[in-house]
């Protein structure tokens, strides 16, 4: 129902009914939240579950009458929640007087659009409610770096990605937006999953540890684990479920970097994807079922993301990037393939990356060239599984590794 048009002259009762429960409506649940938080906190606040209903009905009234009205209503509401603040000097906060304001306008809001105010008050009452559990982590839960990390990484999203120049400076790379896009996008990760290891570190930090590490570089996380094998400082099976783990990280960064740059591809490899990273989770929690639990930690003053490893990242899938597109443009395809091929060895999101900007999926030679990159950095983890963690590891990593490689490939040619 359209209520822009509503007057108390013009509209039908039903109309006016309706307007007029929205409203009630809205301050009912909101002054149902402020009520419950008085009898619970034993204060003695100026408004409460009466008040706000008689507070949205007003508003709307008010607003239904003339929009003069309205504003002279805003100002007595205003009032109102001035002298209350006056004669409360023990009360710090002014969560209440303020919600009590914006009340009367999401009852005059439902004037316009019902669906919008009721929105409005959800979010109020949730604000509202969540008093205790958003100053527990505000004042104890986040720490003074993580508070840094996550204003810097605010600033990079608000700020400095949109004054970003789009606009690529060498054919279809080097374009200053996309990789500040990268760079965003690997210090997310990061973030999430630093925040995912402080939320459930208490069972399997083994676990989420290869995760956050492969955020980072599954290949390196590989070899750290396979030295540990090596040195017999660990058993075989579960830390090649730990490099399994962080190999799940390795294709959701993919899907991650692939959303980023094209949505057509993103498209096309979603599903295969998800099929192969449910074979390396459930893979890895199988070897890691059994692995020795791990204490949880205290919380320390840690960093949510490394700026300079984010860095170092954002500027070889770069690099290799511009090799790849180099060897494009001076061998054709051949060059695009083997470019890929070369660049998978060592860092498969960049040589992706690099691949899907060069067409579609449909483009025989930009999709086998995908295949093949695919196909090497999984062959390359292998023989680095073996090489760093010896034949035990080897046995138990390679199997699965191929396996969900080949499945993502064969769906991807079957789905094409």
């Amino acid at each position: 129902m359209d209520f822009s048009a509503l007057s108390v002259t013009s509209s039908s009762f039903q109309e006016l009914l309706t307007l007029f429960a929205s409203a009630l409506g809205c301050g009912l649940m909101i002054g149902l939240e402020r009520e419950r938080s008085k009898q619970r906190e034993n204060q003695h606040s100026f408004a409460g579950l009466r008040s706000f209903a008689v507070c949205a009905l007003l508003g709307a009234l008010c607003f239904l009458l003339d929009p003069v009205i309205g504003i002279a209503g805003a100002v007595i509401v205003g009032g109102i929640v001035i002298f209350s603040i006056q004669n409360q000097p023990d009360d710090p906060g002014i969560t209440t007087e303020l919600a009590f304001v914006m009340t009367y306008f999401i009852g005059a809001m439902c004037l316009w659009n019902a669906p919008i105010a009721a929105g409005l008050a959800v979010c109020l009452t949730i604000i509202l409610m969540g008093k205790h559990s958003m100053h527990s982590f505000a004042g104890k839960w986040m720490t003074e770096a993580e508070f840094k990390d996550g204003l810097f990484l605010l600033a990079l999203i608000l700020i400095a990605l949109p004054l970003t120049p789009n606009k690529p400076l060498w054919g279809a790379v080097l374009n200053p937006y996309v990789i500040l896009k990268l760079l965003t996008l690997i210090l997310a990760v990061q973030s999430l999953a630093h925040i995912a290891k402080r939320l459930l570190s208490s069972k399997n930090a083994m676990l989420l540890s290869a995760i956050a590490s492969g955020f980072v570089s599954s290949t390196a996380t590989i070899a750290s684990l396979g030295m540990e094998v090596r040195s017999g400082r660990a058993e075989a099976k579960s830390n090649a479920g730990a490099a399994l783990m962080s190999c799940v990280a390795t294709l959701l960064q993919l899907l991650i970097i692939i959303a980023g740059v094209s949505m057509v591809w993103f498209k096309t490899i979603l599903f295969p994807t998800a099929v192969a990273t449910l074979i390396l989770a459930g893979s890895a929690y199988w070897f890691l079922r059994s692995a020795v639990p791990v204490q949880k930690l205290e919380q320390e003053d840690s960093r949510m993301f490394s700026l300079k490893e984010a860095g170092i990242i954002a500027a070889t899938l770069t690099l290799i990037q511009a090799g790849v597109y180099g060897l494009n443009l001076w061998l054709g395809d051949a060059g695009l393939i083997a470019g890929t091929l070369l660049a998978s060895l060592f860092e498969i999101h960049a040589a992706m990356a690099t691949v899907v900007m060069q067409g579609s999926p449909d483009q025989s030679a930009v999709f086998y060239a995908f295949i093949f990159g695919l196909a090497a950095h999984a062959i390359a983890k292998s023989i680095n599984a073996l090489l760093t963690g010896g034949w035990q590891y080897f046995r138990v990593f390679a199997p699965i590794q191929i396996l969900h490689m080949a499945v993502l490939i064969s769906l991807l040619i079957l789905y094409r």
